[in-house]
């Protein structure tokens, strides 16, 4: 599970705007928004662009006395745009040059009530935070009930269960924007779902093969359709650079082939104590990234509590790598799991050394490492991994 920040350079704002004209129809060169909300009390209604680094306020009008507001823009580019009412209180629509939009909702909850027509890139924009929404709202649910059985004494089970479902879930949603990208690849609104996070988890990551295919389909597409948006040549930066790192990766690869002498980590337990993985020399050795937040991770700690208690007094050390980003997350967990073997971490989430080091791109990831600290396997399941373990300890 990999997380990626992607902000957007600010544009050079070129717009002629009227909040009061009430026009009714777009022309060629610009797109109108007629909005009506219920609930209203002359509410401030902003206008604001989403650019590829921040959020740029374009205007603002007033709601009349029938909750109608107005705007018109000439873009220079079909881009996002922000109608808000307070900070948590917003909805994003994709427009370009020749739109006329017709917006309603409610003032108080526009997220939940809006309804927009007349602007295809908007309509795909809702139909995804829709699905989003939906998504978010079934885990909401399995929250609530892992709330309520913490002093469950089954709740090992019921959180297994619970992690379960929440894989189900996110699989789920993985493959709707999946297919969103594969249907709209040359819609902006496919960035959406692209940079989409789920949680803490990127559902499109570059950094695995199969799912870097639908960023170069969306570079692709947006290139050709739009290949002076901002936003385009910000995607198609990316794609670039991700093809780089990856080769790059490929040629550093050669120092964590199987064979190759285990690089060496050395970061801090949650007291403070930097152990390094090489003194661990003379046993088999589990190198094991993973983090509190990861729900396949939590799912796998009684396998690997099981694993550790059969064979801890029989040669078999694990070294866990934390990519939390907060001791109390960390510590918390390691307590939860009742995990009593090596726990380290720099804290630093994905920019964690060592999981940078071993070209980790999601986790738990396991790297099984032999009594004379050399690699033996990577990225293997568990399955494969207590197979190997009880070979290798009797090992002489």
């Amino acid at each position: 599970m990999k997380r990626f920040a992607f902000l957007f350079p600010i544009l050079s704002l070129a717009f002629l705007i009227a909040c009061n004209s009430k026009p009714k129809t777009a022309g060629d060169d610009n797109f109108v928004i007629n909005g009506k909300l219920s609930s209203t009390k002359k509410d401030s209604v902003y206008l604001a662009e989403l650019t590829t680094e921040a959020i740029v306020n374009i205007d603002s009008c007033i709601t009349d006395e029938n909750g109608e507001f107005y705007f018109n823009v000439k873009p220079k580019e079909t881009g996002f745009y922000v109608i808000k009412i307070k900070q948590d209180n917003f909805v994003t629509l994709l427009c370009e040059k020749g739109e006329t939009i017709e917006f309603t909702g409610d003032a108080r909850e526009l997220t939940n009530s809006y309804s927009v027509k007349g602007s295809a890139g908007s309509d795909l924009i809702a139909e995804l935070n829709d699905k989003t929404r939906k998504s978010y709202s079934r885990v909401d649910s399995l929250r609530n009930v892992l709330e309520k059985s913490q002093s469950s004494p089954k709740f090992v089970e019921i959180k297994a269960a619970l992690d379960s479902v929440f894989e189900t879930i996110f699989s789920n949603q993985q493959k709707y924007v999946m297919n969103f990208v594969d249907k709209n690849p040359t819609s902006l609104a496919s960035i959406i779902a692209l940079y989409q996070l789920f949680g803490n988890q990127q559902l499109i990551s570059p950094n695995k093969e199969n799912e870097f295919a639908y960023w170069v389909k969306l570079d692709n597409g947006l290139m050709s359709k739009y290949p002076n948006s901002p936003h385009t040549i910000d995607l198609h930066k990316k794609v670039m650079e991700f093809k780089s790192t990856m080769a790059r990766l490929k040629a550093g690869a050669e120092g964590l082939e199987i064979g190759a002498k285990a690089p060496e980590i050395e970061l801090p337990t949650p007291e403070g104590k930097r152990i390094k993985l090489s003194s661990l020399k003379g046993k088999v050795v589990l190198l094991d990234f993973w983090a509190s937040w990861c729900a396949p991770c939590r799912k796998e700690s009684p396998n690997l509590v099981s694993l550790y208690k059969k064979y801890k007094d029989k040669g078999f050390e694990i070294y866990s790598v934390s990519l939390d980003k907060t001791k109390e997350d960390w510590v918390k967990a390691i307590k939860q799991d009742k995990i009593t073997w090596i726990q380290v971490s720099d804290l630093k989430y994905w920019d964690c050394v060592a999981s940078k080091l071993y070209q980790v791109e999601s986790i738990p990831h396991f790297v099984l490492i032999d009594k004379q600290g050399k690699i033996v396997e990577r990225g293997l399941n568990f399955e494969r991994l207590a197979s190997l373990v009880e070979k290798m300890v009797k090992k002489k």
